[in-house]
């Protein structure tokens, strides 16, 4: 049988043919292999190019608007100003107020003779101590080249100290001091304001908190008091000289007066038959007066500390 080696009809390639066919098919194949490899070397390059910088934000301005002062953050509240506390006038009495509640008196110390010591037992006063005897007198208090301290009982009963010893053990917020019906025959005026003077200091020194009062000498009744003691000296002209030296103590050292024989008297200035037992000491309705006038004619202690003379605060701060 005969071989089929092509198309029916198409001549038959030569040898020539077959290699030029070949050759071409190399070129091309080499051809390709160049372009293929151009391009791979093409992107490696674009691959190692740094990427482009990203366009830089353009630069910002921060503007802030001035608000009026009403929008804006609220203008800081300025501090109050305290209103400064009223000075208490040592030149006057203490002047009438409101009356306290009984315990008001609860942290008070009375310091006096036996009249004093009748406020205790009769007034109806309650919670206060007592340092008051009989005959007492303000140089038995703080002593002078003439008199010595004397020893007291606290609320007539009990041990015996001085005035200033039974100080030195308790505080108080008040202290009331009477004396010189004892002192009107003593002789010595002098001598009676500088006692005075002293004792006030001395209560400082133990005391620096409490409030001092002096309280006036109370008149007496000339006719039941001159059966009661004849003496001369024992009149109502001395009794008005002693409530001012009495006054002028209190303003020298900053403590307050109490006018107690404002409450005590008649109208003429004198103590009423009716209100004393022997023109000296008192009922015990008058005792009652007496302490109602207390309740009526009381300071408040920052007017007293406002009020204090500046030499006396110095010395009290040193």
């Amino acid at each position: 049988m005969q071989k089929l080696t092509g198309a029916p009809g198409a001549p038959e390639p030569n040898e020539r043919d077959r290699e030029v066919g070949h050759r071409r098919r190399l070129a091309l194949s080499a051809l390709l292999a160049c372009a293929v490899l151009v391009g791979a070397v093409s992107l490696g390059a674009l691959a190692q190019q740094p990427a482009p910088a990203a366009e830089s934000d353009p630069p910002t301005v921060e503007i802030q608007a001035e608000l009026p002062p009403e929008v804006g953050e609220p203008a800081a509240t300025p501090e109050p100003t305290p209103t400064p506390v009223p000075a208490f006038d040592f030149t006057q009495p203490a002047p009438e107020t409101a009356a306290v509640e009984d315990d008001w008196f609860s942290d008070a110390v009375f310091i006096g003779d036996s009249r004093t010591d009748g406020l205790r037992l009769y007034s109806g006063i309650r919670g206060a101590d007592f340092l008051a005897y009989k005959s007492l007198m303000i140089f038995h208090v703080v002593g002078n080249d003439k008199v010595d301290r004397k020893a007291v009982p606290l609320n007539g009963v009990g041990d015996k100290k001085t005035v200033l010893e039974w100080l030195d053990e308790k505080q108080y917020a008040k202290v009331y001091l009477m004396f010189g019906v004892n002192e009107l025959g003593y002789g010595d005026d002098a001598a009676f304001t500088d006692a005075f003077s002293r004792t006030v200091d001395e209560i400082r020194a133990r005391q620096p908190e409490a409030v001092v009062y002096i309280q006036s000498l109370v008149p007496i009744e000339p006719e039941k008091a001159y059966k009661t003691n004849p003496a001369a000296w024992l009149n109502n002209d001395n009794v008005a000289r002693y409530n001012e030296l009495l006054r002028q103590v209190c303003a020298d050292k900053g403590v307050v007066y109490v006018d107690v024989a404002a409450a005590l008297t008649d109208e003429t200035g004198v103590l009423p038959p009716e209100g004393t037992t022997d023109g000296i000491h008192f009922t015990r309705s008058w005792y009652e007066k007496w302490y109602a006038c207390l309740k009526t004619h009381t300071v408040d202690p920052a007017e007293y500390a406002a009020g204090q003379p500046v030499a006396e605060t110095e010395e009290m701060s040193e």
